[in-house]
């Protein structure tokens, strides 16, 4: 089962009303839906998006109803008048062919319209031919049944399949690439819906003209026969607007059974008679588009693995436990456990070796040295042989000893002076003295 199913899947788990009803069909858990036993689960049960149109024209109501229980949830009214709706199971989307708005049918003919998992609809344009860049008009242009193959969205109109192209990444996305005729055309007018089959590669419908008496019918979309499938029958009455498969069942809707739609369930294997499911007001026209069903139970289970293999990021936590043992057998090191984280955050690969690598490192790299003691050292013991040839002329401490004695030098000079002023004052003085006597 797919991403996308699971996700349309989820929209009844919204509200909590739908998701009790839903518990009481089996189709969720009451305790936990996420991790319920998929043995425990319905292998019929799925989800269909219906288009409801009770009057002629907009607005048409999307419900979502959940199969076989009948619950039912209104997802939302929108602007456009919908029918011959398709799942894309790879994009997460259903495609319809809207004929108008709330203000009238489109002059040129049926837009295609694409509708998300939230009820979302957008308008893709004109459903032109293949080729043609601006369509005049659409070929599909009131049509009834669709269905999804892949990237190919089969639409009836009238006794003509269209297959068109809904690949998003193709030139001629939501272009009709393809024509085939339906035959014979009493079976096929009567076909108001169908649905896929993947393992047979046909188209199953509900014809309602006089020759197909509510039967179910194959439609191929290679040849175009039509074929009624033996034991398949609905009960007599109106159109059969919705038309989806299930797992073990085929669901169709009757757009007007007496005064009401009702939803019938036929066991593909013809083992039981049509069983009625839900009932609902009179439509107009109305359609259905794919069958999802729950695939949570798988994600989980993988969740839950998820969870113990998300503990191996705890054992690194585990080699600074590994690391004490090392450090228990020489007690020195302890003090240097503190500085080992360093190294370790700045070389991721080396998250273990920090203990080795610290005696290799103060021979090796001075960068992890310097945190243990034995680095100044080796500085210690490198810087004193070159001072000790150099240590009279470069040392710093002669150059205060050299401003000193330069001081020193000139007072001795200015003593000396005066003590020459002095000496030869008093020699003058003393030969006065002599001349005088």
């Amino acid at each position: 089962m797919t991403g996308g199913r699971a996700r349309w899947a989820a929209m009844l788990g919204v509200a909590a009303a739908v998701s009790a009803l839903l518990a009481a069909t089996g189709w969720l858990a009451p305790a936990s839906p996420r991790y319920q036993d998929p043995a425990a689960q319905d292998p019929g049960a799925c989800t269909i998006l219906q288009a409801e149109n009770e009057r002629d024209g907009a607005p048409t109501t999307l419900r979502l109803l959940s199969l076989p229980g009948g619950a039912t949830k209104r997802l939302t009214q929108a602007g456009y008048w919908i029918n011959a709706m398709g799942y894309s199971a790879a994009q997460d989307v259903v495609y319809g062919v809207a004929d108008g708005t709330r203000g009238g049918r489109y002059d040129h003919g049926s837009h295609a319209v694409r509708i998300d998992a939230s009820g979302t609809v957008a308008d893709l344009g004109i459903v032109g031919r293949a080729g043609s860049p601006r369509p005049a008009w659409s070929q599909v242009t009131g049509a009834t049944a669709g269905a999804i193959a892949g990237n190919r969205w089969y639409v009836r109109q009238d006794s003509d399949l269209y297959t068109v192209d809904v690949d998003p990444a193709s030139a001629d996305y939501v272009r009709v690439v393809h024509r085939t005729a339906l035959r014979p055309v009493s079976l096929a007018v009567g076909v108001d819906d169908f649905a896929y089959d993947p393992s047979s590669g046909l188209l199953y419908g509900v014809s309602t003209t006089s020759r197909g008496d509510s039967s179910v019918v194959t439609l191929d979309p290679a040849t175009g026969k039509v074929a009624v499938v033996p034991g398949l029958r609905f009960p007599p009455g109106g159109a059969y607007g919705s038309v989806v498969l299930g797992p073990e069942a085929i669901y169709a809707t009757a757009n007007r059974d007496g005064r009401r739609s009702v939803t019938y369930r036929v066991p593909r294997d013809g083992s039981g008679p049509a069983v009625e499911v839900s009932t609902g007001p009179t439509l107009v026209s109305g359609d259905a588009a794919g069958c999802f069903a729950e695939a949570t139970p798988p994600p989980p289970s993988t969740t839950v693995s998820e969870t113990p293999t998300s503990s191996p990021p705890i054992p690194p936590n585990t080699p600074p436990s590994e690391t004490p043992p090392p450090n228990s057998a020489t007690p020195a090191p302890t003090p240097s456990a503190t500085p080992v984280p360093v190294p370790v955050r700045e070389p991721p690969p080396p998250s273990r070796p920090p203990p080795v690598e610290q005696p290799v490192a103060v021979a090796a790299t001075p960068a992890p040295t310097p945190p243990p003691v034995a680095t100044p050292t080796p500085r210690a013991v490198e810087l004193p042989p070159p001072p000790s040839r150099r240590h009279v002329q470069p040392t710093p401490t002669p150059e205060p000893v050299v401003e000193g004695t330069a001081v020193k030098t000139q007072e001795k000079r200015r003593w000396g002076l005066t003590a020459l002023i002095l000496v030869l004052g008093g020699g003058a003085a003393a030969g006065h003295v002599r001349r005088h006597r």
